[in-house]
């Protein structure tokens, strides 16, 4: 009506994730995949990615996950041992010792095949 044209972005910061990657990882970070994209898109009669391209922009994500966990982990090995030597928590080579409590479980249970489920559970 007012015959402008100006740019409008899904993000505030359209170099870091543009609206298909922002699109996949919404769907991966609650659990869906391509089939639960496509019916969110259908609901909002918004044209959706093909699986093809889901899974491209699927594997971009995964390894930015996968990148930015090895740095948060790393991250926080660096400071534990720098709490630890605060602490004198050494060993006699001086190398930090860093209490690790690990937890794990194997459902049992499954539907009627040979009751061990895929399932399994990890907890530090």
């Amino acid at each position: 009506m007012c015959n402008v044209d100006m740019p409008v972005w899904s993000a505030k910061d359209p170099e870091k994730m543009d609206v298909n990657t922002a699109a996949v990882s919404g769907t991966i970070s609650s659990g869906g995949r391509h089939a639960q994209l496509e019916e969110g898109f259908s609901a909002l009669d918004v044209p959706v990615l093909s699986s093809k391209t889901f899974h491209k922009y699927h594997n971009i994500v995964c390894e930015a996950w996968e990148a930015t966990a090895l740095e948060e982990m790393q991250t926080a090995a660096l400071e534990e041992a720098r709490l630890a030597k605060g602490k004198a928590e050494v060993d006699s080579d001086g190398i930090p010792t860093i209490k690790v409590v690990a937890g794990g479980c194997w459902s049992k249970c499954s539907y009627r095949t040979n009751y061990t489920a895929l399932s399994r559970v990890v907890c530090t």
